[in-house]
């Protein structure tokens, strides 16, 4: 759904190069896991979600390190967020800067969703993780808790730091070296993830913010949201189109009638996207997979059946196409996923 130049794209590009820096093969890492090894976003969003939280659990197993989350988020570079990095630079204020990040985060991931709550004397960034069969490994919210603290840290003045930062954690023992590396009181294990700041912190101007040059980067960042809603909204038409249909009965020709479209325009509003016909109903195939794999009580062969395959074998084909593993090995590799914190 994204191309290299976009938001999300540029983040994960940024986590493969950190990984090679601290000697995590990411090639190795994405076996199996379609286009992200290549820098691009699944052709569904529920498909990019099971992909790259597959990704972080298979890099924190292979590196062992529960720090490794807070060194990737800390090593991206500026570049890694695009647009929204100078959206932030330029924005008068932290609390400018906190709400920008809240409206464009969408662009950057969609692991999960920041909303800001008030608390007494200040402001509470929470953030909650996107439902999924494939759980949200700790390392993952860490990098982007660093990710997003070490770019705050190089626009903020004073070396002003949050009041507090909570995040899910691998280890409780670790909170004194999770608060050095993020320069911040951090609370481990609690039932919230979030980062909170104090008013004097948030409202104290920021130097060198140039409001001409902030609003031609939020035209830029607001195209860039309108275009990947636009994306999200004619994939979900197809998706749905397809599920009424049936996987095996679904064909261009019917599902672009349903839509009161051509199957030639949509085929071009599909590859404006980036993605195909092919790509889409493959993607919520899997998307759909996942989650019925996630259920133990439903046997493979009902699982394929359900999902249009005429045989077992070619459903089992279709899942190691995109996850490297069997149905069967995904399925315990999510029950044991499962088990992990956060």
């Amino acid at each position: 759904m994204t191309t290299p130049q976009t938001v999300i794209a540029t983040w994960l590009l940024g986590v493969a190069a950190q990984f090679e820096r601290l000697g995590i093969a990411f090639d190795e890492l994405g076996a199996g896991l379609g286009p992200l090894t290549r820098g691009l976003a699944a052709p569904t969003r529920q498909l990019q979600l099971v992909q790259v939280r597959r990704l972080w659990q298979r890099a924190a197993t292979v590196s062992g390190d529960p720090l490794l989350g807070l060194r990737v988020g800390a090593g991206l570079p500026l570049q890694a967020m695009n647009v929204l990095t100078l959206v932030v630079m330029h924005s008068a204020t932290l609390r400018d800067a906190l709400g920008r990040c809240v409206r464009y985060q969408q662009l950057v991931s969609n692991s999960g969703r920041f909303r800001l709550v008030a608390v007494p004397g200040g402001t509470r960034m929470v953030y909650q993780i996107t439902p999924c069969p494939v759980p949200m490994h700790p390392a993952q919210v860490d990098s982007l808790f660093a990710g997003f603290l070490t770019m705050l840290y190089r626009c903020m003045p004073d070396g002003r730091r949050p009041a507090a930062v909570g995040l899910p954690g691998t280890d409780n023992a670790l909170q004194t070296v999770y608060a050095q590396h993020l320069e911040c009181p951090v609370v481990l294990g609690g039932n919230d993830i979030y980062m909170q700041f104090d008013d004097a912190v948030l409202d104290t101007p920021w130097p060198a913010a140039d409001p001409s040059l902030l609003r031609l980067l939020l035209g830029r960042a607001d195209a860039m949201r309108q275009a990947q809603g636009r994306t999200d909204v004619l994939v979900d038409q197809v998706i749905a189109a397809v599920a009424a249909k049936g996987y095996a009965q679904a064909r261009c020709e019917t599902v672009a009638r349903s839509l009161d479209l051509s199957a030639r325009t949509l085929q071009r509003r599909l590859a404006d996207c980036d993605t195909s016909f092919r790509q889409v109903v493959e993607g919520a195939r899997m998307g759909e997979a996942v989650a019925l794999l996630a259920d133990a009580s439903v046997p493979l062969s009902v699982l394929a059946e359900r999902l249009g395959y005429a045989e077992p074998s070619a459903f089992s084909h279709a899942v190691r196409a995109h996850f490297g593993v069997s149905p069967r090995a995904l399925r315990a590799d999510m029950a044991k996923s499962g088990a992990q914190p956060g």
